[in-house]
């Protein structure tokens, strides 16, 4: 009888209620505190914006950027977030569009230009055939050049004279018959490219201008 006892007894006692210093319960507490927190933390890493600017309407090439023509937005852009400019008013001063910038669109900061002539120029290029449908404002293209041996009276072998060119626009020139007779094409050129592609303009040269995807997808 009294092993029954004591058996009911110690049952009872593991059964019982736990008290605050019982180690088990102290322990459930800390593990549902770092259940918590963890749950916290990922919520606010998911959830991590960044203000940043886009323009309120097209901004063209060459318009005084300031942050009256701009709206903040945040966004998560995480890995890209250093493509775009922050909305940072000290960012905009001195600075004019180098790139069309349309409605809507974050500010790139590729698209911020000094006002020391430091811009890419807008140049425009007679080509004498089509270009792909691809090839609109805003994508980016390689500039292959051929010089012309006039004692040869050949051209060179093409040379990449300007690569991932940004295009600004394009007209098709139309011919009487509801045909085309060639596209003119304005691209955006560096200083440092600017004369020798007006030497190559010049001096009848070749051109050929190349849709480059992987750039314009950037």
């Amino acid at each position: 009888m009294d092993k029954a006892h004591d058996a009911v007894a110690a049952t009872a006692g593991r059964l019982g209620r736990p008290s605050w210093k019982d180690p088990r319960l102290l322990l459930g507490i800390l593990i549902v505190l770092a259940s918590c927190v963890g749950v916290v933390a990922l919520t606010s890493s998911l959830d991590r914006t960044t203000p940043m600017y886009s323009a309120k309407a097209d901004i063209s090439l060459g318009e005084e950027i300031t942050a009256e023509k701009l709206n903040v937005v945040n966004v998560k852009l995480d890995a890209l977030e250093e493509r775009y400019v922050p909305a940072d008013p000290s960012l905009l001063e001195g600075t004019r569009a180098n790139s069309l910038v349309r409605a809507g669109q974050l500010l790139p900061r590729s698209s911020l230009g000094l006002d020391d002539g430091t811009n890419r120029r807008p140049v425009s290029i007679d080509l004498p055939d089509a270009l792909p449908a691809a090839i609109t404002s805003g994508a980016r293209v390689d500039v292959w050049v051929s010089l012309k041996d006039r004692t040869a009276n050949a051209y060179a072998p093409p040379t990449l004279l300007l690569p991932s060119a940004e295009v600004t626009g394009r007209t098709e020139r139309a011919t009487g018959f509801g045909g085309t007779a060639g596209t003119l094409v304005e691209i955006l050129v560096v200083d440092s490219g600017l004369a020798d592609l007006l030497e190559a303009m010049a001096n009848d040269a070749r051109i050929t201008v190349v849709f480059n995807p992987g750039a314009s997808a950037s």
